[in-house]
């Protein structure tokens, strides 16, 4: 059986839902193949370089850190970006990559739509604290619901010193937590959560591959680990939802917003009927 003729239950099992539900998160190992990897990474390194005169440069956050120089494949020092599919076509094929697709269906237990695209790119130097635990659902609550996941797929092999993403298990049962502003002198000025520090000795640090997915709850306490290393580490930073799951405020709209993905088990296919 190919990957484009399996089902969510195919990829999921029941044990893996439970521990998904009950840890707030779950790696998919082997998300996408070696040669996808390094085929989004270079689209990757091809908008990280878009001239800031881009109308479209706004999207990108930049950081300048001492320590953490631009490098020759981020030369502005972006550290994240959004709506990736204004900047590469790619960015938009990536929304129905199958065993990344059909996985969060079985994790949600219902049919997907897509609710913000976006990708994290650490220079060597890059700080651990820089963005420091929070939520993710702090940007988007109040919702109907809790299914809305963010899916972090690594383009470089990462671990606790270089990059990638460390979380709290079980933090998403906690609620939502009270976040501040950032005191630290250099920061991303994104909210985190208060008392950080007591999620430091709890957290877990997962090795994975490029290619390698990992899918949390908006709710679950997670951070970007710093990167110690001499190379640049990137990843696409994705967030999902199910389709029962809807804001209940107003917020900005990302591009690509309820994008259907997943109906029936199986990936989206548009109606031939008109």
């Amino acid at each position: 059986m190919t990957t484009l003729d399996a089902t969510a239950s195919d990829l999921i099992s029941a044990h893996d839902r439970e521990a998904f539900l009950e840890n707030g998160f779950h790696i998919i190992r082997g998300g996408l193949t070696p040669d996808r990897a390094k085929l989004y990474r270079a689209a990757l390194v091809e908008i990280l370089r878009t001239d800031p005169s881009h109308p479209y440069a706004s999207r990108f956050m930049e950081a300048q850190i001492p320590g953490a120089p631009p490098t020759e494949e981020n030369p502005y020092g972006r550290w994240a970006g959004f709506d990736l599919p204004l900047f590469h076509d790619l960015f938009y094929d990536f929304i129905f990559e199958p065993k990344i697709a059909l996985s969060l269906a079985g994790l949600l237990g219902g049919d997907v739509n897509l609710y913000e695209t976006g990708c994290v790119a650490k220079v060597p130097g890059f700080p651990g604290n820089y963005r420091d635990w929070h939520q993710d659902s702090e940007y988007s609550d109040p919702q109907s619901n809790e299914f809305n996941v963010t899916v972090i797929t690594y383009l470089d092999e990462m671990d606790g010193s270089s990059g990638v993403t460390a979380v709290v298990p079980g933090t998403h049962r906690l609620g939502a937590l009270p976040h501040v502003v950032p005191t630290e002198t250099y920061t991303s000025g994104a909210r985190e959560v208060a008392d950080k520090a007591k999620y430091d000795a709890k957290a877990h640090y997962p090795s994975v591959s490029p290619g390698d997915t990992i899918v949390f709850f908006g709710r679950l306490v997670h951070k970007s680990a710093s990167n110690d290393s001499d190379k640049d580490r990137m990843s696409l930073a994705y967030n999902y939802m199910r389709t029962d799951t809807f804001d209940l405020k107003e917020i900005a709209r990302w591009i690509g917003a309820g994008t259907p993905v997943v109906r029936n088990g199986r990936l989206y296919r548009p109606s031939t009927l008109f």
